[in-house]
């Protein structure tokens, strides 16, 4: 973890800082370090000259306030003992900006509600939000998707210094005896993955997130060489329940990145969905949390079968058992599908908000994706694919109307940071497995039309490479018009984001 405090040269900050709290001394005022200029100076008519930090940007004020929370959440002023200006203004931002935008598919406990409460007494979880949030305000800031860190911009030595100061807290934190230290702990490695994602640090994102794996896994590990969860994961406090949710959801974001896939062996009824006879949903979160074991258990099947597509293990490979965990998990996907299309017709009578409007569509859009995925696991010819052109259609025009609804709601300002996986997934699987070019450059442009970052899939990252994958396969002639691709042209395996370097 980076070790890095933020620089403040004699004629800097800190030079301007001290001049300030002794003019305060030297009245018997004590300095609040309000950015810009003293509260308690000006409340009494005295001149300051302030606290000199970087203020607000103006973009962040001027959002549309249907942005800020939306649906249930908490909101916290906090003055803990120790914390200066720039603290409390990014733990702010954090709960009026950056969480409603986290939130913006579907409703979430851990963060509109837990991390906020956690906060108030955990300094390392208090932290861990400051840091994110001044990555957030800076890309409000500069109008683009969080990116690489730059030492010399002063929003990321300010989020690297909290960084390391939740690190650093968070390690003092762990030799305690409380029985919280554990949800402390988790929280601080989802404050830390969502942190690393945004600077596109890959790598220390999936160490945090290897983390977190060994703490919801405990000593199961090292009784099951398989790493799966329990039967019940009830058996922790409801907090930790929810904080499992968001490490499960963020776990089955790696499937495109690195080399191991989803790090968690589930079984989707492990997750408590039931009796698939007698499967029922009622609510939109709900839908989605019982979607990511299922989708775990896919992309984990799809890497597994990969060698085998590829060729390089034939007779090694258990097709049959293959086969029959293929229809397992189709079996899984199906039920789940007929009762998110019950919950849908049940609540018809009932119109829908935008936001929940986007949701439906989202889930219909992963279906159709998830279950192209899942159908073409054990496909030997890329060729085969041609034949799913409606279904890559569908998925683009679904992904165009949510797109559409942002941009209608919300202008230019529509969410940069998403944690749950959106349209980005299912778009790029249709860039890489759609050889129809009308389809196949309509889903490029939705991706550029939108740029943000879904998780670990960063827009602008991913049209690079989708854009470098279709010159490969797809050149166009001189006459403008691209050809058909032959079997030999086509890209056999869904490409990966290389995360050997640190950015």
């Amino acid at each position: 973890m980076p070790n890095l405090s933020v620089s403040r040269s004699p004629n800097g900050l800190q030079q301007l800082a001290h001049k300030t709290l002794d003019y305060h001394r030297s009245r018997r005022v004590k300095c609040d370090e309000t950015p810009g200029a003293c509260k308690q100076c000006t409340s009494t008519g005295r001149n300051c000259d302030g606290y000199d930090l970087p203020r607000l940007p103006v973009g962040m004020k001027t959002r549309r306030q249907d942005l800020a929370w939306s649906g249930p959440s908490m909101r916290i002023l906090l003055d803990l003992p120790g914390t200066n200006s720039d603290e409390r203004r990014c733990f702010n931002v954090f709960q009026t900006y950056t969480v409603p935008m986290m939130v913006s598919w579907f409703d979430s406990d851990v963060w509109q509600q837990i991390v906020l409460r956690m906060s108030q007494a955990e300094p390392a979880i208090y932290h861990a939000v400051v840091a994110l949030s001044a990555i957030h305000e800076d890309s409000e800031k500069a109008g683009l998707p969080p990116g690489a860190m730059d030492i010399k911009n002063t929003y990321h030595r300010f989020a690297l210094a909290q960084y390391s100061k939740a690190a650093s807290m968070l390690c003092k934190r762990l030799v305690s005896n409380d029985p919280q230290v554990r949800a402390v702990a988790l929280m601080c490695c989802i404050m830390f993955i969502c942190f690393d994602l945004c600077r596109g640090n890959y790598k220390a994102a999936f160490t945090h997130l290897q983390n977190g794996v060994q703490i919801v896994e405990g000593q199961i590990a090292k009784a099951n060489p398989r790493h799966t969860f329990p039967q019940n994961l009830h058996s922790g406090s409801p907090t930790e329940y929810a904080l499992t949710r968001v490490l499960l959801h963020l776990d089955v974001q790696s499937a495109h990145f690195g080399e191991s896939g989803p790090l968690l062996h589930l079984h989707p009824i492990a997750l408590g969905e039931g009796s698939r006879d007698n499967l029922s949903l009622n609510g939109l979160r709900e839908v989605k949390q019982r979607l990511d074991p299922i989708m775990n258990n896919i992309l984990r099947f799809r890497r597994s079968c990969e060698p085998y597509v590829r060729g390089e293990i034939s007779g090694l490979f258990d097709i049959a058992g293959a086969s029959a965990e293929q229809r397992r998990i189709q079996a899984h996907l199906d039920d789940h599908i007929r009762a998110f299309e019950d919950f849908v017709l049940r609540q018809a009578s009932y119109p829908a908000n935008s936001k929940d409007a986007r949701s439906i569509d989202l889930m219909r859009m992963q279906n159709e994706a998830l279950t192209n995925i899942l159908e073409t696991s054990l496909v030997t010819s890329e060729m085969i694919y041609d034949d799913y052109l409606p279904v890559y259609k569908k998925i683009t025009r679904l992904a165009e109307k949510i797109i559409t609804s942002f941009q209608s709601e919300y202008g230019t300002n529509r969410p940069c940071i998403v944690m749950d996986m959106g349209v980005i997934p299912s778009l790029l699987w249709v860039c890489l497995k759609c050889r129809d070019f009308p389809t196949r450059h309509r889903a490029v442009k939705l991706l550029e039309r939108w740029p943000h970052r879904e998780g670990a899939y960063d827009s602008h990252l991913l049209v690079q490479i989708v854009k470098d994958h279709m010159v490969f396969e797809q050149p166009i002639a001189d006459d403008g018009v691209t050809a058909n691709v032959p079997e030999y042209a086509r890209i056999d395996s869904v490409m990966r984001v290389n995360t050997s370097g640190e950015e």
